[in-house]
């Protein structure tokens, strides 16, 4: 994947690829992100969703917090109900449990075609939405995002009917198949 690629997953996701820049001995992320820039939409969405509670519980925190701060505990809409010290530390603390339960990327490679997105510390929902995004990763062109399909030729990739042909072409001028 593209360097700006690359930094952009990393800024957008901190808490999932805080380890990008790791020992190798420690994280195969040092190598970073070991696919096609083609594949960049299916780990944003795949992150996004793995972020999900921990940005919506982020969301609530802020906006109680403001509410407390710097609207006397009222709501923007009026009415009764305030908001209370108590539950603003109730709604950190939701927010920082969620945080933590958010996985690590460990590697995120190209294998046999398709994604391959491993992760330490994950719930049954984050390897459900794993495993959707590499299903996805088999109809996804690896190159350009495209619509594709796998091809084997020796090698597994999964590209669109333009780059398969791009690379039958590569492979015929460089003489890998006889005709």
């Amino acid at each position: 994947m593209r360097e700006e690629l690359d930094a952009k997953l990393v800024e957008k996701y901190p808490q999932i690829f805080k380890n990008r820049f790791g020992d190798m001995r420690e994280t195969a992320m040092c190598w970073g992100f070991e696919c096609g820039d083609g594949w960049y939409n299916i780990i944003d969405t795949l992150c996004g969703l793995m972020t999900s509670e921990y940005r919506q519980r982020k969301e609530n925190y802020e906006f109680a917090k403001e509410c407390l701060e710097e609207r006397a505990g009222k709501f923007p809409w009026g009415g009764d109900k305030e908001v209370t010290a108590e539950e603003v530390e109730e709604k950190r603390l939701a927010m920082e449990k969620a945080c933590q339960q958010i996985p690590v990327a460990v590697q995120v490679k190209e294998k046999f075609g398709g994604l391959r997105f491993y992760v330490q510390a994950a719930t049954e929902k984050h390897y459900n939405y794993i495993t959707f995004a590499e299903s996805m990763s088999y109809r996804t062109c690896e190159i350009c995002g495209a619509p594709g399909k796998r091809y084997t030729d020796g090698w597994h990739q999964t590209l669109c009917e333009a780059h398969a042909a791009e690379q039958n072409r590569e492979d015929r001028e460089l003489g890998e198949y006889d005709e």
